[in-house]
């Protein structure tokens, strides 16, 4: 039986803790920003990586990284930015040649070069994890949605308060 461990993208991520009824004890943060997927900040993303995702995805967890967004079902930090780090952890830890294809788009090319360029500062950070590698094959789902509540902060905090117990 695999564990599951429940990754909220904050902010509108937060949304997913009452539509999927998470309970408090299963809920970690996560946060990828899409202005960083924007502005091709690849590497940024990489060194803001949860170290507990990281620690999880690496014993062979079944990793669930939720997040939500105002106009689209696929938010990009989602599209592109769980999808960038799963390519390189796959890369990293498991010696794969894995494809990078986003939105129909075969990227593997450009996703190449882009790994290439990782800076040995990241490269250690993702290798300190590679020594508790449990697994053959990362477990590391996507699940998206629309909201209605982007910008409603009021909203998060409550959900959060509620929830959470607090």
């Amino acid at each position: 039986m695999k564990i599951t461990k429940h990754f909220i993208n904050l902010t509108n991520g937060i949304e997913a803790i009452e539509k999927y009824q998470i309970p408090e004890d299963k809920v970690n943060f996560i946060r990828i920003q899409s202005c960083y997927v924007e502005s091709h900040l690849y590497n940024d993303i990489l060194l803001e990586i949860d170290p507990n995702f990281l620690m999880f995805s690496a014993l062979g967890y079944e990793c669930n990284v939720y997040d939500f967004s105002a106009h689209t079902d696929d938010p990009k930090a989602m599209y592109m930015g769980m999808a960038w780090i799963k390519y390189v952890l796959e890369r990293r830890w498991l010696g794969l040649q894995p494809k990078l294809v986003v939105k129909d788009k075969d990227i593997t090319n450009y996703a190449d070069e882009l790994y290439c360029k990782i800076p040995s500062r990241i490269k250690t950070r993702l290798d300190y994890f590679k020594k508790y590698l449990a697994t053959a094959e990362l477990h590391i789902n996507i699940i998206t949605s629309t909201t209605a509540n982007d910008n409603n902060n009021e909203y998060y905090i409550n959900t959060l308060w509620k929830r959470m117990n607090l």
